[in-house]
């Protein structure tokens, strides 16, 4: 084998478990949001139809919203925040696909 392709694949394999960690990072965050939007959202929309909503809020946030929302619970700035969410185009658009 040659060093240049020994080298070829070892950063390839460097690169693909710094990708699962970073997808794992990203996975782990989103269901800590979720777990706080959850029950922000069941309040007012219990049941299936709410956790459609939840769905919704969360795939159409930023990551840097995922994180305050994992990071500072049902605060008021992120039942504010999770509120500016569901109102985006994107995320109505998402939940009436989703509720239909």
């Amino acid at each position: 084998m040659k060093p240049t392709f020994a080298i070829t694949i070892a950063a390839t394999l460097t690169l693909s478990a710094c990708a699962t960690l970073e997808v794992a990072a990203v996975d782990t965050g989103r269901e800590a949001a979720k777990a706080v939007v959850a029950p922000i959202v069941a309040e007012t929309v219990p049941g299936p139809a709410g956790v459609v909503l939840t769905n919704c809020i969360i795939d159409n946030a930023t990551g840097e919203e995922l994180l305050v929302l994992a990071a500072q619970g049902a605060t008021p700035d992120n039942i504010t925040l999770t509120s500016n969410i569901l109102a985006r185009p994107e995320t109505v658009a998402c939940a009436t696909a989703g509720l239909t």
